[in-house]
């Protein structure tokens, strides 16, 4: 029994660390986005070296008002959560680049390709440009990421220009489970 037990906690130990997306057990972070001259704060955690994550904006949208959004992805599902009008809708999870474990598929899929290093406040990372095409239009990303996770990104699409930066990273930071539950209104 005592070696079913060790072989066990071997195996999810080896499946947690090839799923993994960051390099970081856990993290706290505030990011700024901006989109057209509006710039839009949100907070993020994430546990379980990505496997979790939950992201809630807060916003003021002229003439709808203030909004309360939050996406949540937990055991393979993904969660859109407007507090505002007090809706939860389930969605595929968003498919993503996994930069610690970057497969062929994605370099050809995306264009995807490694542009250098570059220091992001205090931050040493790896830069990439990616094109994604959604709905007959392409979009170049930018990205520089930090342990797997993107610290900033800039996404250029129909002349359009949209920066995301991480201004605060709190690396390993404990994290309430509560903050993944998705509520039932």
């Amino acid at each position: 029994i005592i070696l079913a037990i060790m072989l066990s906690a071997a195996v999810t130990a080896v499946a947690q660390e090839s799923f993994s997306k960051y390099e970081i057990k856990s993290g706290k972070l505030k990011a700024v986005t901006e989109v057209m001259g509006q710039k839009v704060e949100s907070t993020g955690v994430f546990d379980h070296y990505g496997a979790w994550e939950a992201t809630k904006t807060k916003t003021s949208i002229p003439g709808v008002g203030d909004m309360e959004v939050a996406t949540i992805t937990k055991d393979g599902k993904s969660y859109m959560v407007n507090y505002t009008a007090r809706q939860v809708q389930e969605m595929p999870v968003q498919e993503s680049i996994n930069y610690l474990a970057i497969s062929k598929e994605a370099i050809m899929k995306y264009n995807l390709k490694e542009a250098g290093t570059e220091m992001i406040g205090d931050k040493e990372c790896v830069k990439y440009t990616a094109e994604v095409s959604q709905m007959g239009q392409t979009a170049t990303v930018t990205s520089w990421v930090w342990k797997g996770y993107a610290i900033k990104s800039v996404t250029s699409v129909a002349g359009m220009s949209m920066t995301a930066e991480v201004v605060e990273f709190i690396e390993n930071a404990e994290i309430d489970p509560k903050e993944f539950e998705v509520p039932s209104f």
